[in-house]
């Protein structure tokens, strides 16, 4: 599917923030958005980097859906095939065989996280715009 580059940025970080939540300690868990706040640029761009490479290709696997007004919705199985296709993919590019040579449990493992991880993306993604309604200011 074709996203804009502010929705995808905008799911790029919200899985981010998500999972930099997940790894902190049970008690540290209150502040997260001061702590990601606080974490140095460069430590923010590394997770973001690591989400990228695992969502962006799910993402544009994803089936076409125009909507406008609200988020695309996709069923579980679509998350599923777009995830094993991304998934496949990256290991393939990095280790040709690899996925071929990863026992089954842990490839519906891979693709049940990364299908999850990419729901949360579309979730942080922010509600579509009609690109013909877009009204500019006189002032412009």
């Amino acid at each position: 599917m074709r996203f804009t580059e502010r929705e995808l940025t905008a799911a790029v970080e919200g899985v981010a923030r998500y999972l930099f939540a997940a790894t902190r300690p049970p008690w540290r868990r209150a502040g997260v958005d001061a702590a990601w706040a606080a974490l140095a640029p460069i430590d923010r761009y590394n997770r973001k980097s690591v989400v990228g490479e695992m969502v962006l290709p799910a993402l544009q696997s994803l089936p076409e859906r125009p909507t406008v007004g609200s988020r695309p919705e996709f069923s579980d199985d679509e998350y599923a095939e777009a995830a094993e296709a991304a998934s496949r993919a990256l290991l393939e590019h990095r280790s040709p065989g690899a996925w071929d040579k990863m026992p089954e449990r842990r490839r519906r493992r891979v693709v049940r996280t990364t299908a999850g991880l990419t729901r949360r993306a579309v979730q942080a993604m922010p509600v579509r715009q009609d690109p013909d309604d877009l009204v500019v200011p006189d002032h412009l």
